[in-house]
């Protein structure tokens, strides 16, 4: 399977002799929703600015579609990858939510009528079509945050990172965006997402989960397998998604459920059996 993203011995430290990234390596597979996952201070944050060479490592490689990133291929590569942040403050330009939507758009050349397209498409994927006219200080957090999805979006990237994205958005508004990148990997199979979250319940959803602790790699896997072994995920202070809970205590009650079960509504179909 092609690699979108492979990282080989990364390391990096803001501080002389403080890593917080310790030769680390990994890959992910073109098509693939591979969340990261992690306490503060694990990483996390700053693996995605190297990803997307806002930082730059102090030794090991990234390679992006066969490309190393460095000065030389950061240009062609940005063509390719894109990242939301978790402060929405922080990448909105735009006078309104439109304008902001279109700013990367006019920078790729798109015509007027395709960016208009591509405005009204995304905007309404994120639930924003409605606040198009509406300036930056009349939004809540939730709601830059979700034009910010919308503007990375609508590029047509073939990566995409969500750097605690979701973070600023109320529980219905998470919702809605784990529904988007589903509703989007089925509409386009190679299309690559990376998240970067604190949301257990999410890692559980995608198709592969990295655990970073202390700047290396605790765990990686499919969900299934990293879940696994509940008290060494709780052994770094971390928890396991509520559904895997309920399957635990299940067993105990000599309740067996043999398939692997993501979902509520997966375990309700099987118990009803």
């Amino acid at each position: 399977m092609e690699k979108a993203i492979e990282v080989k011995n990364l390391s990096f430290s803001y501080e002389k002799d403080v890593p917080v990234l310790k030769n680390i390596s990994f890959s992910v597979n073109k098509g693939e929703y591979v969340t990261l996952i992690g306490h503060n201070g694990s990483g996390k944050s700053t693996l995605s600015k190297l990803l997307c060479y806002l930082l730059e490592a102090n030794s090991g490689t990234i390679t992006v579609f066969g490309k190393v990133l460095n000065d030389e291929n950061i240009k062609d590569i940005r063509k390719s990858i894109g990242i939301v942040f978790q402060n929405p403050d922080n990448q909105f330009i735009g006078s309104t939510v439109e304008s902001d939507i279109a700013f990367g758009l006019e920078n790729r050349n798109f015509s007027r009528e395709e960016m208009r397209d591509l405005i009204n498409k995304y905007s309404s994927l994120v639930g924003m079509n409605d606040f198009l006219r509406r300036a930056p200080d009349e939004l809540s957090g939730g709601q830059k945050q979700r034009v910010a999805i919308a503007g990375i979006l609508a590029l047509g990237l073939k990566i995409i990172i969500f750097d605690e994205a979701t973070s600023m958005l109320d529980p219905e508004g998470v919702e809605d965006i784990k529904k988007l990148i589903f509703e989007m990997k089925k509409e386009d199979k190679d299309l690559t997402f990376i998240s970067i979250t604190h949301d257990i319940e999410e890692a559980y959803l995608s198709d592969r989960v990295i655990i970073l602790n202390k700047g290396e790699i605790f765990k990686e896997g499919n969900p299934f397998e990293v879940f696994k072994d509940e008290n060494s995920i709780k052994e770094i202070g971390l928890d396991i998604p509520f559904v895997l809970k309920v399957i635990n205590s299940l067993k105990e009650k000599g309740v067996i459920i043999n398939e692997n079960v993501r979902t509520f509504e997966e375990l309700a179909k099987i118990i009803c059996q």
